[in-house]
């Protein structure tokens, strides 16, 4: 049943999209709150200490905000936090909330960005001045010699000049070593935030949406310290532009390294009201394949072997291992979950390998609302921002099968929210699905 509209006319939808939303019967609004993708948030306080493509815009947490009437006595929780956006917003506006996040770059970028301190500037530039000075120190010396003479030892990563070459790599060694000096112990979680955001944007790829890609051949000049100036400037400037309320809220919420499939460490029984967060869309694309090279450069893995068993464990995890063991032979849902899958029938003639992918995902996606269910009080209401894919030529609905799998897992489906278009391509679009227990 299509609703009228909550803010702006409606989104152009495709034939097939909404039938498929008519089919089910589930309550569909169309709402129009502007660019809901990363960008808006590249040019917000904090938000932009880290630049993930496939996270949503802080925008998108104030919506929700609002329409479910969140105040400072409520405790929100976000399973997949990605780069942080629904706990950073929440943590400005002085709400409670929990993130999870089973990358563990992610989940450190998560915690530091959440930290807000007012440091000298004086400070910041003693920094930057000891890391260029040093930098034009060893202008002369090899990557390899400045790795030796200073302790750092080069990523232990594939390839790892393709990544970066030799010259940058010898720069972003030089920062790192002088981001460890005693003297920059106070800044220690901003320069980690500047050095892991230099570390890719200096990198040989394109940041592509939503995954990455080499960039060999180029001819780009890349100047790793007027890239990390750029970063540490920005951070000094959003911290002195926080209110002394805001500064008082530093660490106040948190990002936890968990599995939201399977927590260790699960929040107590009935203690969540809301819940805004966005899984991985089903679409082949690693979202730990994309901060591989931070993994590595940052030292948060120690082997190369550690990022291949993190992918395995991620929902919709696509890259290296999973690609391999899913390809073996067809998975077969249960039957309880089999109706819901309304794509299984034929894409699993078309391609085990794609169907496999994507049933994965949902019983990933099933395992997690069952373990969600008992943190949630009674009346929790849930958002879930999900984009539907198309998989060997089979459209895959997620936003109609994560709604019936809420059912199954014992929710309320309120409502089924469409944003947006995704990237002009026919029949991709933003929805968020708004369950309830």
């Amino acid at each position: 049943m299509r609703q009228q509209p909550l803010l702006f006319p409606c989104i152009a939808v495709d034939r097939e999209f909404d039938e498929n939303l008519e089919r089910h019967r589930f309550r569909m609004d169309e709402v129009d709150i502007g660019d809901i993708t990363f960008l808006p948030g590249q040019s917000e306080s904090v938000h932009r200490w880290y630049r993930l493509t496939p996270s949503y815009s802080p925008g998108l947490v104030r919506f929700f905000i609002r329409e479910f009437g969140i105040d400072n006595h409520s405790l929100v929780l976000d399973p997949f936090s990605g780069r942080g956006t629904t706990v950073i917003e929440c943590q400005k506006n002085g709400i409670p909330a929990i993130g999870f996040e089973i990358n563990p770059l992610l989940q450190r970028v998560g915690s530091y960005s959440l930290t807000w301190h007012k440091h000298p500037d004086s400070l910041y530039q003693e920094f930057l001045t000891s890391t260029l000075r040093m930098i034009s120190e060893h202008a002369k010396a090899s990557v390899h010699e400045v790795s030796e003479s200073l302790g750092i030892p080069v990523p232990d990563i594939h390839d790892v000049f393709r990544w970066w070459k030799e010259d940058v790599m010898k720069d972003l060694i030089i920062a790192k070593a002088c981001s460890r000096d005693a003297r920059f112990k106070p800044l220690e979680s901003a320069l980690w935030l500047a050095l892991t955001e230099t570390s890719l944007t200096c990198a040989n790829i394109h940041r592509n949406h939503p995954t990455i890609t080499f960039d060999d051949d180029h001819d780009r000049v890349i100047d790793v310290y007027s890239q990390l100036r750029r970063q540490v400037h920005e951070i000094a400037e959003d911290c002195r532009s926080l209110t002394a309320e805001q500064i008082a809220l530093s660490g106040s919420c948190e990002v936890r390294l968990d599995d939201s499939c399977a927590p260790t460490s699960p929040l107590q029984a009935g203690s969540v009201s809301h819940v805004i967060t966005s899984p991985p869309y089903p679409n082949r694309y690693s979202y730990v394949h994309q901060t591989r090279p931070q993994l590595h450069f940052m030292d948060v893995l120690r082997t190369r072997r550690c990022a291949t068993d993190i992918d395995l464990k991620t929902v919709g995890g696509t890259w290296g291992a999973a690609t391999s063991i899913l390809m073996k032979e067809l998975l077969i849902p249960p039957k309880l979950l089999r109706p819901a899958l309304s794509y299984w029938e034929a894409l699993s003639q078309e391609s085990v390998l794609m169907c496999n992918y994507a049933t994965k995902y949902f019983l990933d996606l099933d395992r997690h609302l069952r373990s969600l269910r008992p943190m949630l009080a009674k009346g929790s209401r849930c958002a879930y921002v999900v984009g539907n894919s198309r998989l060997s030529g089979i459209e895959i609905y997620t936003e109609t099968i994560l709604a019936r799998l809420f059912e199954l897992a014992g929710f309320q489906v309120e409502r089924i929210i469409l944003f947006r278009k995704r990237g002009g391509r026919k029949r991709l679009y933003e929805t968020a699905v708004v369950a309830t227990v």
